[in-house]
């Protein structure tokens, strides 16, 4: 990331859905400014063969590309990015301080190490110590919303050399279920004067540059929006720069071009990861739930794109913002 520059925009890593063949999808359509991967475990790079690893697989287009790490041990993650500095070209790294999936909270991932501030710091300072490439860190809002405790926190990171803060401002414990706080933002770009990320029910254009001018933010993320409307960085650009945005593809072109994608990841991961994007693509439409139901039915790719053809046929991609009726 380039100081100073505003109006940045990424594609958050989301767990199970931000693989290179989605990747690969949301560059067909107009890439974001950073790509970054779903969340990938410091043990997995540490104690496997890396190249071997699906998470770690991308191709040309979806680029640049900042890799996401978790876990807890800062001695694996410097291990880590080291080993990832000499065998990949990953633009830069980000710092998983902020899933609440399952995974995480086992493991002791994540927005688990919110209350660990001190552990943070080190895994920073290793991170830091491993690589010269750029280091965020993405970050929900501390515990019932104490804005002291998330302040210091940042500081602490960013004393350690984190050049960049993605904040998702809903705590820990309310998931989905209350608004994001967006003052958050606000407040972490004001007292840190660092580069702040905002990220949070980001669902059209309009959201984006709302969320630009009300907190001061240097860019903004984009994670579920991009699930419904992998064409919205696109939209945002034109949107930003005062320009008309491009009417909308037809709703079985999105689908049809990430089965062909699959190819890029392997055999065995295929069907179930285009289904967890459909569960999410497919709330675009009224009876969007009830379609995936229905496609859930039909065994292999090739058979769902089918059905899909039939139920998409008279469909049209409605207008911003984009509405999740469900969440995973």
């Amino acid at each position: 990331m380039v100081a100073g520059e505003k109006g940045i925009v990424s594609l958050a890593p989301m767990d199970g859905l931000t693989h290179v063949a989605f990747r690969r999808l949301v560059a067909h359509y107009g890439a974001p400014d950073f790509f970054y991967t779903e969340m990938v475990s410091v043990r997995a790079v540490v104690f496997q063969p890396p190249e071997r690893d699906p998470y770690l697989w991308h191709t040309e287009v979806d680029r640049p590309l900042i890799l996401q790490l978790a876990g807890r041990e800062p001695e694996l993650f410097q291990e880590a990015i080291r080993i990832l500095d000499e065998r990949f070209d990953f633009h830069g790294y980000d710092l998983n301080f902020g899933c609440t999936r399952g995974r995480a909270r086992r493991q002791g991932w994540g927005a688990t190490l919110l209350s660990e501030p001190d552990l943070a710091r080190r895994i920073a300072r290793a991170a830091r110590r491993a690589t010269r490439k750029p280091l965020s860190a993405k970050l929900r809002s501390a515990p019932e919303h104490d804005l002291k405790k998330l302040l210091s926190f940042a500081e602490g990171l960013l004393s350690e050399g984190v050049e960049t803060l993605i904040l998702h401002p809903r705590a820990p414990e309310e998931g989905f279920r209350r608004p994001p706080r967006w003052e958050e933002i606000r407040e972490l770009k004001r007292a840190t004067g660092a580069r702040i990320i905002g990220n949070g029910d980001v669902f059209s254009p309009e959201d984006a540059a709302r969320m630009l001018s009300a907190t001061g933010c240097d860019g903004v993320m984009i994670g579920r929006a991009a699930l419904l409307r992998p064409w919205i960085f696109r939209d945002v650009r034109a949107f930003l720069k005062g320009e008309s945005s491009p009417a909308p593809p037809h709703p079985l072109e999105a689908t049809t071009i990430l089965a062909k994608n699959l190819e890029f990841l392997p055999e065995e991961w295929r069907e179930k990861r285009f289904s967890l994007w459909l569960f999410w693509y497919l709330q675009n439409f009224p009876f969007g739930l009830y379609y995936f139901g229905q496609v859930q039915k039909a065994q292999g790719i090739s058979a769902k794109i089918t059905l899909l053809e039939k139920l998409l046929s008279r469909e049209k991609i409605p207008p911003y913002p984009a509405r999740i009726l469900q969440n995973r």
